[in-house]
């Protein structure tokens, strides 16, 4: 050993940086020849000779490289590669043994060695271990600093999409709150001129969103129509008070001033971008096209009137009919329902009105007080 030792001193230092390496065996002669290899190639070397001292000398100090026998006095060389597999990754191990036994090496890199290196060894064979056994280290601390950076973004960039969620909820509310408040203070305009429309526009909204609800539309358009459906009559803030408030039959001239508050309203409420507007223009424009085609101001039948037109079209003349009206007073639930009826697959979509009709006498309750249709 000494004198291959002193033969590959001459080889020179290869570029080995300040990397620290313990070497644990109970052959003194052994422990020192690997010593002076290992300051030969630019390392700076410790001894230890049982697992016992060498967990005192790695406790003291950090080590990059542990060369290791596999029989010591006391705790096997194994017991010391188990633990620094568990508890200090970052140390690379190579096993430095007389036995020459499969079995034993396979247990050995099965614990996390680098290497395994029979005695007698020629230094080359012990000078390439300890080399890849530094490089496989680096590669698996840039590895895992690697991953480390990446849970790090992958981290921060979750939060940053939590806090932006979190935002666009936040927004979506006020825009909610927003859209709600423009949604009164329209209806209340109109109420201004028109005093029976107040209630009337909460009214079809309530009765409206339970329509939606039972014909199966999800919670969000129904939610939709609900919002949406006060504004059906906006238009008639663009009717003169002496049309809109005449008690009287309307002549021919007025009837038409007064079903212009559909094209008005449309006016009104269209071309904003905003989804919840464009469905109320849609509605004020299309909720008195009537099933047949009869009706104002395009004459669409069937299911070229959007559904929401259909639906607040029940609505609306159901509340009506139920409502206290200059020229006439309120219907009862039943009256009202047989006028319904009688208009069903003319006026109004059946499907529509089957739904409104099956619960109008529990609606018209709910309707009637502040808590809406459940």
């Amino acid at each position: 050993m000494e004198e291959q030792a002193s033969s590959v001193i001459a080889i020179g230092p290869p570029d080995a940086g300040t990397a620290r390496v313990l070497c644990v065996d109970d052959d003194e002669q052994v422990l020192r020849v690997m010593q002076r290899l290992l300051a030969s190639w630019g390392y700076e070397p410790l001894g230890a000779s049982s697992v016992a001292e060498a967990r005192e000398q790695l406790d003291a100090t950090s080590c990059s490289v542990v060369l290791c026998d596999v029989n010591l006095p006391g705790e096997s060389g194994l017991e010391l590669l188990r633990t620094l597999a568990a508890t200090r990754p970052e140390v690379a191990t190579v096993m430095v043994t007389g036995r020459d036994d499969t079995a034993l090496a396979e247990l050995a890199l099965d614990l996390g060695a680098y290497g395994y290196v029979i005695k007698p060894f020629a230094p080359n064979e012990l000078r390439i271990n300890v080399v890849n056994a530094l490089r496989r280290r680096s590669l698996e601390l840039e590895s895992l600093a690697y991953r480390e950076l990446l849970e790090l973004t992958v981290r921060r960039r979750t939060s940053a999409l939590k806090d932006a969620v979190r935002n666009l909820e936040a927004a979506q509310v006020q825009l909610r709150l927003t859209s709600d408040e423009m949604i009164a203070r329209l209806s209340l305009a109109l109420e201004s001129r028109d005093t029976g429309t107040g209630d009337h526009t909460a009214r079809v909204g309530r009765y409206a969103h339970w329509i939606a609800r039972s014909l199966g539309l999800d919670d969000a358009r129904c939610d939709m129509i609900r919002a949406a459906s006060p504004l059906h009559d906006v238009g008639k803030i663009a009717v003169p008070d002496a049309v809109l408030l005449k008690a009287g039959k309307l002549t021919s001239r007025e009837r038409a001033l007064m079903q212009a508050h559909t094209e008005a309203g449309y006016r009104i409420l269209g071309g904003s971008g905003s989804d919840l507007l464009e469905l109320a223009a849609t509605i004020a424009l299309t909720h008195h096209e009537r099933f047949d085609g009869t009706g104002y101001p395009h004459r669409l039948a069937g299911e070229a009137i959007p559904l929401e037109g259909r639906i607040v079209a029940v609505a609306d003349v159901y509340d009506a009919l139920t409502s206290v009206r200059p020229y006439r007073r309120p219907l009862s639930v039943e009256d009202a329902v047989r006028v319904l009826g009688d208009e069903r697959g003319s006026h109004f979509d059946p499907d529509v009105l089957d739904c409104f009709l099956r619960s109008a006498e529990i609606l018209h309750e709910h309707a009637a007080g502040a808590t809406g249709p459940s």
